[in-house]
């Protein structure tokens, strides 16, 4: 069985697909619409009041450099004892 694939046809073809799809869209008259949930909203708020509030820049330039020099050290007792006194007022 031979098989001659004409490579015009297809393009062609593809063309007159291409030509119906935008006919078809130009006859509906489509429209795209956004809607910012109220969540989204609220939270956009928080973060504009973050922008705009001042921060210690000295504390945040000292972290960063103990950061990048690697020596920033972490108390985890510290940390968990706030982890649970967050949980035992959320249940209260």
């Amino acid at each position: 069985m031979k098989i001659n694939f004409n490579s015009n046809n297809v393009i062609n073809i593809y063309k007159n697909n291409a030509i119906k799809t935008n006919k078809d869209n130009m006859k509906t008259n489509k429209s795209d619409s956004v809607e910012i949930s109220s969540i989204s909203r609220e939270i956009s708020k928080y973060l504009d009041a973050a922008k705009s509030c001042d921060i210690c820049n000295e504390k945040l330039d000292k972290i960063r450099e103990l950061i990048k020099n690697n020596s920033y050290e972490i108390d985890t007792n510290k940390i968990a004892k706030s982890i649970i006194k967050e949980i035992k007022e959320s249940d209260v």
